[in-house]
C-alpha cells in the first residue's frame, strides 16, 4: 500500500513509531496529565503500549533491512520491537497492530509501517486504515473500517460500511455509486471524509 493517495491529504510512504520496554522512561501520571493539558498535536510521535500506556517520544523512526529485524527507533537511541507495542504515530502516519483487530487476515507483509501494522487513512468519526497481505502473487491492499476512536476494527465490508454510514444521506448515497465510477481506494475513503466532514474535495 505504497503512497496511498487520499482524497484530502497526501500520504507520504510512511514509517511508524514504537517504544521500547527495556530502556523506557515511563511517564507518570502526573506527566501524562501535563501532556493532556497543553493538547499534544496529531504530529506528536508516540507509542501506546500493550498495557495501554502512551509513551511520547522526540522522534520516531522504522528502521528494516536485509538483515535488520523491523523496529522502530525512538530519539535515535531506544529500539522498539513490534511485539512491545499495539500502535504507534510519528510525523508519517498512526498506524495499529493487526492484534487489536476483530476479522480480516493475519499478514506481515508491510512496506511503510511495521509488519503486522495497518495505517490509518482516514481519521474521524469514521475511520479507515489499509494494511497489505500477500495473495500468492503480489502484495494487495486490505481495508478496515473502526466507528469512533474506541470502536472495534473489522475489515471493509460493504454491507457494514454502509451499516456505519446510513445515519448520513449524503455519504451513503455517494458510497452507492457505482464501483467504475472511482477507484475503490479513492472511493472508500471519500466516503468515509464526506461522512465526518460533510465535504467532498477531491485532488488531482
Amino acid at each position: 500500500m505504497k503512497k496511498i493517495s487520499t482524497i484530502f491529504t497526501s500520504f507520504a510512504a510512511a514509517t511508524i513509531l514504537i517504544s521500547s520496554c527495556s530502556t523506557n522512561k515511563i511517564l507518570t501520571s502526573e506527566k501524562n496529565q501535563e501532556i493532556k493539558e497543553s493538547k499534544e498535536t496529531a504530529s506528536s510521535s508516540f507509542v501506546k503500549m500493550k498495557d495501554g500506556k502512551i509513551v511520547y517520544y522526540k522522534t520516531l523512526e522504522l528502521k528494516k533491512g536485509v538483515f535488520t529485524s523491523p523496529h522502530l527507533l525512538a530519539d535515535g537511541k531506544i529500539k522498539i520491537m513490534p511485539s512491545e507495542i499495539v500502535a504507534y504515530q510519528n510525523n508519517e502516519h498512526y498506524a495499529v497492530s493487526q492484534s487489536t483487530f476483530k476479522s480480516g487476515r493475519k499478514s506481515y507483509v508491510a512496506v511503510e509501517t511495521l509488519p503486522g501494522f495497518a495505517v490509518r487513512v482516514v481519521r474521524g468519526k469514521l475511520n479507515i486504515y489499509c494494511k497489505q497481505y500477500f495473495n500468492g502473487r503480489a502484495a494487495i491492499d486490505e481495508f478496515y473500517i473502526q466507528a469512533g476512536t474506541e470502536g472495534k476494527i473489522y475489515v471493509y465490508s460493504p454491507e457494514l460500511m454502509k451499516q456505519l454510514i446510513k445515519d448520513n444521506v449524503e455519504a451513503l448515497s455517494y458510497f452507492n455509486q457505482t464501483e467504475e465510477e472511482k477507484e475503490f481506494s479513492k472511493k472508500l475513503q471519500a466516503t468515509a471524509q464526506l461522512y465526518n466532514n460533510g465535504l467532498l474535495m477531491s485532488k488531482n
